[in-house]
């Protein structure tokens, strides 16, 4: 196999490996969030009243927010 060859399947492995890290992030940083929610929601009982499917919403914005600038911290660490 040549250089060219193997250099493009490097380069490759390392965008698949980069973006299954993402993802998985982003569904751990999901977890987090809800958990968070769920706890605040439960703590703040006779203050914050709220209901599952706001908590949802709530939870998806933040791990959206979250992903977004996990993706820029790895971009940014790419081309460095």
């Amino acid at each position: 196999m040549s250089k060219a060859i193997r250099s493009k399947k490097e380069a490759a492995e390392d965008v698949v490996k980069t973006l299954l890290q993402w993802i998985v992030v982003s569904g751990l940083s999901f977890l987090y969030w809800m958990a968070m929610l769920l706890l605040a929601s439960l703590f703040l009982m006779n203050v914050w009243h709220t209901n599952f499917d706001e908590i949802l919403r709530y939870g998806i914005i933040l791990t959206v927010i979250t992903a977004v600038i996990y993706g820029i911290m790895l971009i940014r660490r790419k081309l460095k």
